[in-house]
């Protein structure tokens, strides 16, 4: 048996390929029973983001999973088969955990670092256990996968500072305001603006606006985020008089805040009103920013800071890496002991050696001639006390134990052999 990964993912597999095998909540389940299913699979997880779709396996070595595999993807439309066929990657063995330990420490991540995907990881790990598809292999391998994403998180600064647009207006947001006392509105009802809103609600906020033209994608908009008043395009100048920060983020070719239509609203302001547009071509009219009392960020600022932030992030990457290596070595030595005759011979070993010791400490209390006889009776009942665990073990076969004879074999090494240093 072995590690087995199969996946399509962003550095090879464009997004509209990608897209066709995303697989639903439902489906996903369906497809780890149905790989469950086939001869030679024993533990299954898949691992859902919108940039991978990986399937996870401990199965039969020297088989070729694309093709079964494939298949299974086919059922859901030809699309889905031939895209797995053509696109699909395979891992197998040591260089399965790395993969996994890299993606759970975001190194594998188009946006370095991300934190999303350490949920992700956990999600798919939960998923399997519903299915009964995570078994004695998987426990470990996931639940080293989530020490890893921690030690990268809190021993690098791998994570540090915004490299998404919308991140970086909302950070820039909470060095500029009280978010807390702070009545924010966005502008737009778009992915980038209610991911904005979503970083902002979870800093907290006095009140959330949503401004949009259609007010019923707002209106959902704020169900999903729980909170939020919606109004229109033509509320906004009225609504500038009471907001601390506005976010604009709309597909508008024209800008959606104009000058004219809110200049008598901001020159008798006094309170501080910062506007940051992250729209292309730009929201907010660039002759606002006449006024005293408005500061205007677009994307260009925000670029800048995040080129810093991928730099800092960048420079992490060896000592992430290293960490991973740390883990997958350490999970790899796990794996070796898990071999039954290695562990048969140690166990054999360790046993006769401490029976003769014992028989040579107690030598004198029964004279020179029952020396040998004492040596001999030690090492025999060392060996009978072995027998039952030890003809269990042999039971197995090396290349595929089950998994109560795995968890015996990890068992033993924890109680009688010397374990492996693991890793902080």
């Amino acid at each position: 048996m072995e590690l087995v990964l199969q996946s399509v993912n962003y550095h090879d597999c464009p997004i509209d390929r990608r897209e066709k095998v995303s697989l639903a909540n439902g489906q996903a389940q369906e497809m780890l029973r149905a790989l469950l299913d086939k001869d030679g699979i024993v533990e299954a997880a898949i691992l859902q983001t919108c940039n991978r779709t990986e399937i996870y396996l401990y199965a039969q070595k020297d088989t070729d999973w694309r093709q079964p595999v494939s298949e299974l993807m086919g059922q859901l439309g030809d699309e889905a088969g031939q895209t797995w066929q053509k696109y699909c990657i395979q891992k197998r063995g040591i260089d399965v955990a790395r993969h996994l330990f890299a993606v759970a420490a975001g190194l594998d991540s188009q946006m370095l670092g991300e934190n999303q995907i350490l949920s992700q990881v956990k999600a798919a790990y939960i998923e399997s256990i519903g299915c009964r598809a995570s078994r004695f292999i998987f426990h470990r391998l996931f639940h080293t996968a989530f020490r890893v994403g921690k030690a990268v998180r809190t021993q690098t600064e791998i994570n540090c500072g915004a490299v998404s647009i919308s991140l970086a207006a909302v950070e820039l947001a909470k060095e500029k305001i009280k978010s807390g006392k702070a009545i924010a509105m966005i502008i737009g009802a778009g992915e980038n603006a209610e991911l904005a809103a979503r970083y902002l609600v979870k800093g907290g906020l006095k009140q959330l606006i949503i401004a949009n033209r259609n007010k019923d994608n707002a209106g959902e908009m704020c169900g999903r985020l729980g909170t939020g008043r919606v109004i229109g395009l033509d509320e906004i100048p009225g609504a500038l008089d009471e907001a601390d920060l506005v976010i604009a983020s709309t597909g508008a070719t024209l800008p959606v805040v104009n000058y004219e239509n809110v200049k008598d609203v901001l020159s008798k302001r006094k309170k501080p009103l910062l506007i940051i547009d992250i729209a292309v071509p730009r929201d907010i009219d660039e002759r606002i920013a006449q006024f005293d009392c408005v500061t205007i960020v677009n994307i260009d600022d925000l670029d800048k800071r995040i080129a810093v932030n991928r730099g800092k992030r960048s420079t992490e990457i060896p000592k992430a890496e290293k960490i991973v290596d740390d883990f997958t070595k350490q999970f790899a030595n796990w794996r070796d002991s898990l071999s039954v005759v290695p562990v048969v011979t140690q166990i054999t070993q360790r046993a006769i050696e401490l029976a003769r010791a014992e028989a040579r400490r107690y030598a004198k209390d029964f004279g020179p001639a029952n020396a040998a006889k004492l040596e001999i009776f030690a090492e025999s009942l060392a060996k009978k006390l072995l027998h039952g665990p030890v003809s269990f073990l042999k039971d197995a076969n090396d290349d595929d134990p089950t998994t109560q004879q795995l968890r015996a074999l990890d068992l033993v090494n924890k109680m009688f052999l010397l374990d492996e240093e693991q890793p902080k």
